[in-house]
């Protein structure tokens, strides 16, 4: 456990390192620029980073495995993670109001709304959050519906409306709070977030390119510089 948070906390200092959290069609991604200010933090058993475009919190537990790989395209990577029984959260499939975000990493945003968009994602709990009251109209008028119904009049209007999304799992958080492209858009540089219908509609906790043992589901990315890739291969073996 010592050496995984070790690993953790140099990662998390480390501005080439990106973080990703999700599953096979739903992902966010915290990357940030070496100049860009951030607010680290490092409490007991909470780390976190902090920038103008979004966060990061991990709270590192000892059910975590680490397994790096590279990814056909040569990139180097890790996934953090549970056992199956262990990583699941929600799953909820409809549009559900959850009340303030109280564990927001920012605290001006612990009194906004967080509400869970209903995609069912097994490890994942795919959510945004706001305090405009416009967003948070929008958002009521479709609780309880399912998202990605056709019909469903709230997806069109998600750009404009840009919440905050928070993508939450077993272990650690990622926000971003960059404005949502339209369809046609391309996605910010900096933290950002896909949601894939298509990819979704498959229900697979991750890519099959993904080497993840069998009974363990990934929770967390990381994308490691070169240089320190060989410490979490030798945390994985």
């Amino acid at each position: 456990m010592s050496d995984l948070t070790s690993l953790l906390r140099n990662a998390l200092n480390d501005p080439a390192t990106g973080w990703s959290l999700g599953a096979f069609g739903a992902i966010a991604e915290f990357i940030r620029d070496p100049d860009e200010p951030a607010t680290l933090r490092d409490d007991g058993p909470e780390l976190e980073a902090r920038t103008a475009r979004g966060g990061l919190r991990l709270r590192p537990t000892p059910a975590i495995r680490a397994v790096p790989y590279r990814t056909r395209s040569g990139s180097l990577a890790v996934a953090l993670c549970l056992p199956r029984h262990v990583g699941a959260m929600n799953r909820r499939g409809v549009v559900t109001e959850l009340g303030p975000d109280r564990e927001a990493i920012a605290e001006a945003d612990r009194d906004a709304l967080l509400f869970d968009l209903g995609l069912g994602v097994f490890q994942t709990d795919v959510c945004v959050r706001s305090s405009d009251p416009v967003t948070i109209a929008r958002l009521r008028a479709v609780a309880g519906t399912e998202l990605l119904a056709p019909g469903n009049p709230l997806p069109p209007d998600l750009p404009a409306l840009s919440p905050d999304r928070v993508f939450i799992g077993p272990f650690g958080r990622i926000e971003v709070s960059q404005p949502i492209p339209p369809p046609d858009g391309r996605s910010p540089e900096g933290p950002h977030t896909h949601v894939l219908p298509k990819l979704l509609a498959h229900n697979r906790t991750h890519a099959a390119t993904v080497p993840i043992p069998d009974g363990w589901v990934p929770s967390l990315y990381l994308s490691p510089p070169a240089e320190s890739f060989a410490a979490w291969e030798g945390l994985g073996h």
